[in-house]
């Protein structure tokens, strides 16, 4: 007699409606996603929000004026006192604003990439900007360090500090920024030809960034700079 000799393949003898349950799924995946949106957008409008009764002017300079006055009238509108809490509402008032760019950044890029949904877009536009989400908040740091040093310094180191030094930071974190782009778009498969098209948007958004009111320029300084000083006066330098 002879025997058939059949070859074992691993789980052919098992339910197929059983095997359902041995899929890997990654855990949290829908919130890791939801992350990757909510953190960008958190730090890159937040620093849009900070400002109080004797910065906002200061934060109208370094930043563009409509996205400073957008976060001043929420906060207003709000009306929430107290130290902190009012920090709180101020920095998500200021998120709340970068949340709106992302998602007419993402409207663009979503065109350009035409080829996911327009939440993946959404994503892809939160977390290349990330660079941009720093810089934004070193930004705001190098203007609270000016005013914490305004009355120990002098009138050309302050000037330097408040004119030449944040140039340093926007050079530096554009370049990543557009990297960020370009890497980003290969590794989630965006073609060649449309990544060349994704990092011109980014262009164009650091160049309307700038062209809105992005850093402090020498004759604004000169207006600003008595301002500050009077300023200081009343406060005792606080």
């Amino acid at each position: 007699m002879s025997e058939s000799v059949q070859s074992y393949v691993p789980g052919a003898d098992e339910d197929p409606a059983s095997t359902q349950h041995d899929v890997y799924t990654t855990p949290m995946a829908k919130l890791a996603r939801a992350l990757e949106i909510f953190i960008p957008g958190y730090m890159f409008g937040k620093s849009w929000g900070i400002a109080n009764e004797h910065t906002v002017e200061l934060f109208r300079a370094e930043f563009p004026t409509f996205l400073i006055d957008l976060c001043e009238g929420i906060k207003a509108f709000v009306g929430v006192e107290g130290e902190n809490l009012g920090r709180l509402v101020s920095t998500s008032t200021g998120a709340v604003v970068g949340f709106m760019v992302i998602f007419v950044l993402a409207a663009v890029m979503h065109v350009v990439m035409a080829d996911r949904r327009y939440i993946d877009s959404v994503r892809f536009a939160a977390v290349t900007l990330i660079p941009l989400a720093v810089m934004n908040g070193t930004l705001s740091h190098v203007l609270q360090t000016t005013l914490e040093n305004f009355t120990s310094s002098t009138v050309e180191s302050i000037t330097t500090s408040a004119l030449d030094a944040p140039w340093q930071f926007f050079y530096m974190f554009s370049a990543f920024y557009l990297l960020g782009i370009w890497m980003l778009g290969r590794r989630t498969g965006v073609k060649r030809y449309r990544r060349y098209s994704l990092v011109g948007v980014g262009v164009g958004f650091l160049a309307l960034y700038l062209a809105s009111g992005l850093m402090i320029m020498p004759d604004e300084w000169e207006i600003l700079l008595p301002q500050l000083m009077e300023t200081m006066q009343q406060t005792g330098g606080h």
